[in-house]
């Protein structure tokens, strides 16, 4: 592993280790959890650290080149929850995307997004999706779906679009500068863009920040909402707002509170966990869920 302390990968600015994951845990689980072997993405590392950018409050695992490829999300497919028709940030999105405007949505996976903006809203809709299976289907359905990264399609794509969307996609990504700068380059001046992603303060920091999908080679940074607004200091982006999502997995957060935050052995909290689970059901609107998504304009 290389032991030097990196930059922020957004301000190039002062980080700061807040701990170190051993990358034997880190098989271990990923085996346990999803029989996913990732022990090619972490050759020759040994351990991984968490860091936060002093200026941002984003929190980033380095080393930066330990990211998930493609063979990897390949085997995440095979998880039949892993991929979802449709979410709850699209429900939001969908309420800032105006009628007969375009929209680029990247990592638009089959395209059941901007599916919907095309068929309901008479959207001029373009997807990015570097899973070509994925694509695939997108374009049997008509979509206009590339295989680029943003950064390649920022090159001839410049204001382009009213919108640029992308949903659970920042959390994945090393290089979170070159990403955002694409992003905001094919956007139109008094356009918008709209992205969502986990919620870490304080759904998973607080009650399941060690999930095997919450770290590397699946998720490579951490986001809340000081991050997000933060964002703007360091873009030409205005916030125009952030929306947290209610929570909605009463079981799997009472299970957590139980397990995870109190501590108690398993005969107890099989005994606790209903009502804790209806407990935790009537305080869901005081309890932030796990995802977060923000609106920003372009100056």
């Amino acid at each position: 592993m290389n032991h030097n302390t990196p930059s922020s990968p957004i301000t190039k600015g002062a980080v700061k280790l807040l701990y170190t994951i051993q990358t034997s845990e880190l098989l271990r689980n990923y085996l346990k959890e999803s029989s996913i072997d990732i022990s090619c993405i972490l050759k020759d590392v040994d351990k991984i650290g968490l860091y936060e950018c002093l200026d941002t409050s984003y929190r980033f695992f380095f080393p930066f080149n330990i990211a998930g490829d493609g063979p990897f999300y390949e085997k995440l497919e095979m998880i039949p929850w892993y991929y979802a028709d449709w979410k709850w940030d699209y429900d939001i999105a969908n309420n800032y995307i105006t009628h007969n405007s375009s929209v680029l949505d990247i990592g638009c996976g089959e395209g059941k997004f901007i599916k919907h903006l095309k068929l309901e809203k008479n959207c001029n809709c373009f997807g990015l999706e570097l899973n070509e299976k994925a694509s695939d289907i997108a374009k049997v359905n008509g979509l206009q779906v590339l295989n680029q990264t943003i950064q390649e399609f920022a090159l001839y794509n410049k204001e382009k679009f009213d919108y640029v969307t992308f949903f659970q996609v920042l959390e994945h990504i090393s290089d979170v500068d070159s990403f955002l700068s694409s992003a905001i380059d094919v956007v139109k001046r008094e356009g918008k863009i709209i992205l969502a992603v986990p919620n870490n303060d304080p759904y998973y920091l607080t009650y399941d920040k060690d999930h095997y999908l919450n770290l590397p080679p699946h998720h490579m940074g951490w986001w809340n909402k000081k991050s997000l607004i933060s964002l703007c200091n360091f873009y030409n982006l205005k916030l125009e707002t952030v929306v947290i999502q209610p929570l909605e997995h009463y079981s799997s957060y009472a299970n957590n509170l139980l397990s995870i935050k109190m501590k108690l052995p398993e005969p107890l909290v099989l005994l606790l966990r209903p009502f804790v689970k209806f407990l935790v059901y009537m305080m869901r609107k005081k309890i932030n869920g796990a995802s977060i998504l923000a609106v920003y304009r372009k100056l």
